[in-house]
């Protein structure tokens, strides 16, 4: 038989092993958090949860740190919103913090805490490891690990390239998953489901076949696209007055394990997204649009360059509403049915996302 076994079903909804997950799989690994130019100014703040640990990542003074989003003092959230601006001062009782975590500011110390430097350090956050790749932020909450460049191999300068090219944002938004994160993740992993999940969007826009490469627990799939939204892209981008990228071609996707998904349209559109875990039966999938920038001083009409974005944004709409439909499907089903499911030869890189995941997770799995 050529087919392999999936994970085990119970993988997908038992407690213990997302419990365990959490810190074997998204703890140890580098998790990516956004981009550099969300920080741009002095108290610009992202935040995301990483496994257990809620995580801030905020600029200070031209210094980015990543932190503990949680006050020493009451455990309050310190920034309660997914990005904004505000130093790092908890909105429960204003204590106040450093870049390095440190506690700067406790009101009525003096009269009531009596706290010396000694014990304000004593309380400091903690802080987690930061590095960037390119205009891309990722952060490890482990304490020891690899550094991102060795993470990322040869995707490092991929991603580099990625980063700095496809930086015009077009559109940013959060869905919630009724299906454990890793099956969100198979929906992009294969192009084995496109006749059957999406016979009018994406089976009309690439080709049902793919040439594979992998790195350790990342994977890169090529696919050729049909000729009509070849031609579509080349009028996108003569009204948008750019140039298709020179080292993109068709459509590439790239996954960087564990939850990080790229995919690149005709060297000219970036579909970017991670899959956040929230309990084992569900999960957010945030994504963002992002594409090439127009020549430097094109006049573009703004009406047509919001006509050219809506077509993208609604197409990629559907096809991730596609793709929830019949994730959350195999969810309902994974508790009632002990057997696990194939993979065939043009699933390899789900197989490969399930052996990193196994060797993360320390996971025997019945055959």
């Amino acid at each position: 038989m050529i087919a392999t076994h999936s994970l085990a079903p119970e993988c997908y909804f038992d407690e213990q092993l997302f419990l365990k997950e959490k810190t074997e799989v998204f703890e140890k690994n580098w998790i990516f958090v956004g981009f550099s130019e969300q920080l741009a100014n002095n108290h610009d703040f992202i935040t995301t949860q990483i496994g257990d640990k809620s995580v801030v990542v905020q600029n200070f003074g031209g210094s980015i740190s990543a932190l503990l989003n949680v006050c020493s003092h009451r455990k309050a959230t310190l920034q309660t919103l997914s990005n904004g601006n505000r130093p790092l001062v908890c909105p429960y009782h204003c204590w106040s913090y450093k870049k390095d975590g440190q506690l700067s500011g406790v009101p009525l110390n003096r009269t009531d805490f009596g706290l010396d430097d000694a014990g304000k350090k004593a309380l400091s956050l903690r802080q987690f490891a930061l590095e960037t790749c390119g205009r891309m932020l990722f952060v490890r909450v482990a304490k020891d690990g690899p550094t991102l460049s060795e993470f990322l191999g040869p995707y490092f300068d991929i991603l580099e390239q990625i980063s700095t090219s496809f930086i015009e944002p077009v559109q940013q938004d959060t869905f919630e998953w009724n299906t454990n994160w890793k099956i969100a993740c198979e929906t992009v992993l294969e192009v084995y489901h496109v006749t059957g999940v999406h016979p009018e969007t994406f089976a009309k826009f690439a080709k049902a076949e793919c040439e594979i490469n992998f790195f350790d627990g990342h994977s890169t799939g090529n696919t050729p696209l049909h000729d009509e939204p070849k031609k579509w892209w080349n009028g996108a981008r003569k009204h948008l007055k750019f140039e298709k990228h020179a080292y993109f071609k068709e459509y590439n996707h790239y996954f960087i394990y564990p939850n990080l998904a790229i995919g690149l349209t005709d060297g000219s559109l970036m579909s970017l997204q991670t899959y956040q875990p929230v309990t084992a039966i569900s999960s957010k999938l945030h994504f963002q649009l992002r594409m090439m920038s127009s020549a430097e001083n094109a006049r573009v009409s703004d009406a047509v360059r919001a006509a050219i974005k809506a077509n993208f944004t609604e197409f990629n709409k559907i096809i991730l509403n596609e793709d929830k439909l019949v994730a959350e499907s195999c969810q309902v089903n994974m508790s009632s049915n002990n057997i696990p499911g194939l993979l065939g030869k043009c699933e390899d890189r789900i197989r490969h996302f399930h052996s990193a995941w196994r060797e993360d997770m320390q996971y025997q799995q019945e055959s």
